[in-house]
């Protein structure tokens, strides 16, 4: 059993918290002070299915506590992990500030025995960048990076059952201790240098985006040509050379800023060394137009669209999570402004008024922000969106049209009086 100091508690910090604090004793660090409060009363900063519940338990088992002490709680331990959610701006680009103001806060208190290990996503060559810094104070001190695998929604589950789980190692030495960090973690372990490691994130967050671009390409391509886009993405997942659980399915894009953050460290890198990357740059291009999707869709059904009134159904990143940082839903609603059409939303993990988009009326039922709208856009997938009375909700509206943008009512009978439009289907239903 090892003592571990994680610093950084936000969503990664707090799930890696409630996982290694099955086998290890735990002190969850942050300088925010307010979050280290309200985590030790067992208030969570973020909702994440089961989160709450891994931490209290922990908690009362003695495994877990937090500290606002950074330099105490790490000095006290044998590892210390850093996990802080990297940001990431309009641009997508990543802002590691929070992990250089850790590792020169550590620099000055590690031993020969520490060994510090960090998962927060980091550009390539960043890794060795630090370790430098803390070996310029303490020449044994050496890193391990292991690439997050943080899914919001399931991420208990993608923490502790991965199918592999990636470690880059300044030295061959530490890899039996950070075996034993990870021995409660189930899934094959691929160790590797620093560079490999931050690299093979890169990847296959680039590879996903490529693959999530595609799709909505085709699936554009088979409403023009009557096909049916959700049969074509079946037929290629069943292909031994694709995967079942590759992203090809119709839909609006990627966002959060996750999988574009790395495609966008890839470009930038093939910037410095004079390396062109047009598959990585048509990539981002083809997300970028993507944003239009739903205003076109809108304006074939609805024509012009000032005036009109449109309900989202969805803003959070993900169904399952309350996070709005860099959300599809937000970025699709902010391609339509300038239209002159009044936007709602409902969404049932935010129920008050969204800061960065004060035009948007937020409602706490669907069937009060569809009243009277001409259009619903589903945008997050939510699981109680499958099941709503739309016949009753589409009553109250002023045009009973649906556009599906997660394709999420394919298959659901609907009203005949009501219109819908699926994302890669010609007609309602297919």
């Amino acid at each position: 059993m090892s003592s571990i100091c994680i610093i950084g508690m936000w969503h990664l910090g707090c799930v890696t918290c409630a996982c290694l604090a099955k086998s290890h004793e735990i002190v969850g660090c942050d300088f925010d002070e307010k979050t280290i409060a309200n985590l030790s009363l067992g208030k969570m900063p973020i909702f994440e299915p089961g989160l709450e519940e891994e931490i209290h338990a922990a908690m009362d088992k003695g495994k877990l506590r937090f500290s606002g002490n950074i330099k105490e709680a790490a000095k006290s331990s044998d590892i210390i992990y850093i996990t802080f959610d990297t940001p990431v701006d309009r641009n997508d680009n990543a802002d590691i500030t929070p992990i250089q103001k850790t590792v020169e806060l550590i620099s000055e208190m590690l031993s020969d025995r520490h060994i510090v290990i960090i998962s927060s996503q980091l550009p390539i060559g960043t890794s060795r960048m630090l370790l430098g810094k803390l070996q310029a104070k303490n020449k044994n001190v050496e890193i391990c990076y292991t690439p997050e695998n943080l899914r919001l929604g399931n991420a208990l589950c993608a923490f502790m059952h991965p199918t592999r789980t990636v470690f880059g190692l300044s030295s061959p030495r530490i890899r039996q201790a950070v075996e034993e960090v990870f021995a409660g973690i189930e899934g094959e372990r691929l160790f590797m240098d620093l560079e490999s490691a931050e690299m093979s994130k890169h990847a296959l967050n680039s590879y996903l985006a490529t693959l999530i671009s595609f799709s909505g390409e085709i699936s554009d391509l088979c409403e023009k040509s009557g096909a049916n886009a959700i049969l074509v993405m079946d037929a290629l997942r069943k292909e031994k050379r694709v995967s079942p659980d590759a992203p090809l399915s119709p839909g609006l894009g990627f966002g959060g800023g996750t999988l574009a953050r790395d495609v966008q460290v890839l470009r930038s890198l093939g910037k410095e060394n004079g390396l062109s990357t047009i598959l990585l740059d048509s990539v981002i291009g083809a997300n970028k137009e993507r944003l239009n999707y739903v205003q076109r869709r809108l304006c074939e059904v609805l024509g012009k669209l000032d005036g009109k009134t449109i309900a989202f159904f969805g803003l959070t990143y993900k169904p399952g999570t309350d996070t709005l940082r860099r959300s599809l839903a937000l970025e699709v609603i902010d391609s339509l402004k300038g239209s002159g059409a009044t936007l709602r939303a409902h969404d049932p993990a935010i129920l008050a008024a969204v800061e960065t988009h004060p035009q948007l009326q937020i409602f706490t039922s669907a069937d009060a922000a569809a009243a009277g709208a001409d259009a619903i856009v589903i945008t997050t997938a939510w699981e109680e969106f499958k099941s709503l009375d739309y016949a009753y909700i589409c009553q109250k509206m002023h045009k009973p049209v649906i556009i599906d943008a997660r394709n999420i009512l394919l298959g659901v009978p609907l009203a005949k009086s009501i219109s819908y439009y699926g994302v890669g289907v010609t007609n309602a239903g297919e």
